[in-house]
C-alpha cells in the first residue's frame, strides 16, 4: 500500500449506477498538499447541481 504524499494527484468518484438503466458518476480531482488534500476546482453542489 502506498502512503498519498504531498504531489500526488488523484480524483474521487463516486458513482450510482443501475444496470441497463442509468449511471451518475461526479468526479473531483485532487492533490495532496502538507496540510492534506485540495481541490483542483470546486466540488459538485449535488447530482441536481453537477456544475455548481
Amino acid at each position: 500500500m502506498t502512503k498519498l504524499a504531498p504531489g500526488m494527484c488523484f480524483s474521487d468518484e463516486p458513482t450510482i449506477s443501475i444496470p441497463g438503466e442509468f449511471g451518475i458518476r461526479l468526479e473531483d480531482c485532487l492533490y495532496m498538499t502538507e496540510s492534506g488534500p485540495q481541490f483542483f476546482s470546486k466540488q459538485s453542489i449535488s447530482i441536481e447541481q453537477p456544475f455548481g
